[in-house]
């Protein structure tokens, strides 16, 4: 989940006020004469390495460098080294960011990603039916540039923004599988005209697959999908292989068809004090069995939603482990017209139970290489023919 703020006060966020010491005295380093001798107070010390690379920088590299180019790249480093989720943008990605999201619907490839610092992004899932999906890209792979530009210093935000588009035009990846790397030209699209989709799946209640937990879904599978289901013990089949975003309401929403309780999960930051989420209407469907279909693509309040029913309705959670990414993001712009995301709490499901670097640990666990619908449904049927 991201929050939004804009011209923050910056005491009172630790972070903030080491970003605002760096940028000062970068600058300093930079634009005035004659600076004196490093401070040498104890306050000061640790700041001394940063202190002396700049210094280094100005009088001895080969060639002069912007300095806004050298701030950048320090505050790149020390944002996008703290999580996958947290992420520096310059003014340039800054600007990308705020235009999307003016949009409704962006134009994507359908490459599903998970990035840590200073690595390559890897592929750990493909949109069906997406550009991507209809070329040679497979997951384990690496994008290692994405027109022209090498992915390993960005982190996942920038990777995902390079990706998408306000407009129909082609992206340019280089694919590393193995010592091979081949380069693909991909043209975007409009994935999803709904968040979802609902199908019939003989031995099963149905196959409900969620692009990502955005308005209408939960109200058409009120309305919609819940007079389909039909009354039987066979599963309903809830597929977030390929889920990684959507909005806490929503997703507690279409939790909330499935179980009540006053707590669910929770998110704790800094403070220690955690923000307890709960499921306090009446189900729809309290009483159907499920089967919940995740991979290693399963991100954020998809983890969420796998980890409770798996906890509090005990539905068997069938796939490779997800990643971890269970969080509160907060979107901070700066006065410069840079930005960047940051991490502020972690969550996990009530009472104690940390998602956060940990995941959903499947009941049925697949291998990397098991990524097939039919695996997953001869698995699924494999778990209703137990007595």
């Amino acid at each position: 989940m991201i929050k939004f703020k804009c011209f923050v006060q910056m005491k009172r966020i630790n972070l903030l006020l080491l970003i605002i010491i760096v940028s000062l005295y970068s600058f300093l380093l930079f634009y005035k004469e004659n600076t004196g001798a490093l401070p040498t107070s104890a306050t000061d010390k640790p700041f001394e390495p940063l202190w002396s690379v700049f210094r280094l920088i100005r009088s001895e590299y080969i060639e002069e460098k912007n300095p806004q180019e050298i701030v950048d790249g320090a505050l790149k480093g020390l944002i996008n080294s703290l999580d996958p989720l947290s992420g520096y943008l310059d003014q340039k990605a800054t600007n990308l960011y705020l235009n999307q999201q003016k949009e409704i619907s962006l134009y994507d490839v359908g490459i599903l990603l998970m990035k840590r610092y200073d690595i390559f992004p890897v592929v750990v899932g493909l949109i069906s039916d997406s550009p991507a999906s209809k070329e040679d890209i497979k997951v384990g792979d690496y994008i290692t540039e994405i027109n022209g530009k090498s992915t390993s210093p960005l982190s996942l935000v920038e990777v995902r923004l390079l990706l998408r588009s306000t407009q129909k035009n082609p992206v340019t990846l280089k694919i590393l599988r193995g010592e091979q790397t081949r380069v693909i030209s991909l043209e975007r699209e409009k994935l999803f005209s709904y968040p979802y989709k609902f199908r019939s799946q003989p031995g099963t209640a149905g196959w409900l697959e969620i692009f990502g937990f955005f308005s209408p879904l939960t109200d058409d599978f009120i309305q919609k999908i819940v007079p389909q289901i039909p009354k039987t013990r066979a599963p309903l089949i809830i597929d977030l292989r390929t889920t990684q975003e959507g909005q806490l309401n929503e997703a507690l929403r279409f939790l909330n068809q499935f179980i009540m309780a006053e707590k669910i999960a929770y998110y704790q930051g800094r403070s220690g004090e955690p923000q307890y989420l709960g499921c306090p209407q009446r189900p729809s469907l309290p009483d159907v069995n499920l089967a919940i279909w995740v991979s290693a693509a399963t991100q954020d309040l998809a983890e969420l939603v796998a980890a409770a029913l798996q906890d509090k309705k005990k539905a068997p959670v069938i796939g490779q482990p997800t990643s971890g990414l269970l969080a509160k993001r907060e979107f901070f712009l700066l006065r410069d017209g840079t930005s960047f995301f940051l991490t502020t709490a972690i969550g996990g499901i009530y009472p104690d139970k940390t998602l956060w670097n940990k995941g959903v640990d499947p009941t049925v666990k697949l291998g990397p290489e098991e990524n097939s619908i039919s695996i997953y449904l001869k698995k699924t049927l494999e778990i209703q023919s137990l007595p």
